[in-house]
């Protein structure tokens, strides 16, 4: 695949972007709308029920909507019977590129990426779609019109072949052949995989974040096997000192060995990691449990002042959600009346007050006719 080459009679290749034992990413442009696509290609010895695989994943991926979620525009097979999936084209960088820069993130920041990812996954695990290969590589930094950062999954549901390079700039593991953020499950063919080796990942990516390294490095697919499956991680807080325990009993709640340990889902996830985000990303957890239909705590409000007027002010009840509530659905609350201010004592005062003005004004006109 070189530029210029056309695909499926509708895309020019541009330029390849990328390369995988599997598979080749190229950006292309349409033959005849003025848009800029990137196509993945599923290249190489493939078996019938890889590519089979392959179509039935990217139709699914089809119908993920999100903004969080890298669109897929088409999917097809090329007359050799090459399938290929069509994805919006992205401007920005991904997080491992990121790091390679920064080393690791602002503790703000870094829950904001992840929380940004968790609604994407509450997408796609809302529509029995399981991810299976989240790593930094994988959370793309682009910008809204806005010009507000906006995080997008890649490859959601495309599971063609873990990324080799995703632990974001670890030179001694570029050759390792498999991801660094993968769930002991993942790595063990007889276990059972659902969104939960999502969470594992999305903890791992979040460690990576805050410390630096990823949770376990070894140097081969069957050390880093042994070392995720029966190995502790160094504590957070050990690397990073300025990590709160909240956060740190999270990531290590994340990379719990057993799924069933874990959070259960990642709205779960979210709702612990909100309050730790900035102000203006905390809205990512209501967003995640809508989706998944999960109910989340009531939001505390800040006590209004009492302003010493005699006025006894109390804060209004947060609204409570209701269990069963459809995912989008406007929260539900129950109002209480607020208490009306107690006004006799004042009342009184004025009362007596012009009771006294009107016996002075009585003795002011007498004094007069007597005189």
């Amino acid at each position: 695949m070189v530029a210029g080459d056309v695909i499926a009679e509708k895309y020019r290749v541009d330029r390849v972007l990328g390369r995988g034992g599997k598979g080749v990413v190229v950006g292309a442009s349409h033959l005849v709308q003025p848009e800029r696509v990137a196509i993945k290609l599923l290249v190489g010895d493939s078996s019938p029920a890889l590519v089979e695989r392959f179509l039935r994943e990217a139709r699914a991926a089809v119908r993920l909507r999100g903004e969080h979620v890298a669109r897929v525009l088409d999917v097809g097979q090329l007359d050799s019977g090459v399938p290929y999936l069509v994805m919006e084209h992205l401007d920005g960088r991904d997080l491992a590129e990121l790091l390679r820069d920064r080393g690791q993130l602002e503790l703000s920041e870094a829950i904001d990426y992840v929380l940004q990812a968790c609604v994407a996954m509450a997408e796609a695990h809302a529509a029995g779609i399981v991810h299976g290969n989240l790593d930094p590589a994988n959370l793309f930094l682009t910008t809204t019109p806005g010009g507000a950062t906006l995080l997008k999954v890649l490859d959601v549901g495309i599971s063609a072949e873990p990324s080799s390079a995703g632990d974001g700039g670890a030179a001694a593991q570029e050759g390792l052949g498999v991801s660094l953020y993968l769930a002991p499950e993942q790595l063990q063919p007889s276990r059972p995989v659902d969104a939960r080796a999502d969470i594992w990942s999305l903890g791992a990516i979040l460690y990576r974040l805050l410390t630096g390294q990823p949770p376990f490095e070894a140097s081969s697919p069957a050390d880093l096997g042994l070392r995720v499956a029966s190995a502790e991680p160094a504590l957070p807080s050990a690397l990073r000192p300025d990590i709160p325990p909240a956060v740190e009993r999270v990531l290590l709640g994340c990379l719990a060995k057993e799924p069933a340990r874990r959070p259960a889902n990642v709205a779960e996830l979210a709702i612990a990691l909100a309050p730790h985000a900035p102000v203006g990303s905390q809205d990512y957890a209501q967003r995640a449990a809508r989706i998944l239909g999960a109910t989340l705590p009531p939001r505390p409000r800040a006590s209004l002042p009492t302003i010493g007027l005699g006025l006894n002010a109390k804060p209004r009840p947060a609204p409570r959600l209701l269990q069963g509530a459809e995912p989008g659905a406007p929260a539900l609350s129950r109002t209480f009346p607020q208490e009306t201010p107690h006004l006799g004592r004042p009342a009184t005062r004025l009362a007596i007050l012009a009771a006294l003005a009107s016996l002075l004004a009585i003795l002011g006109v007498a004094a007069a006719q007597l005189k």
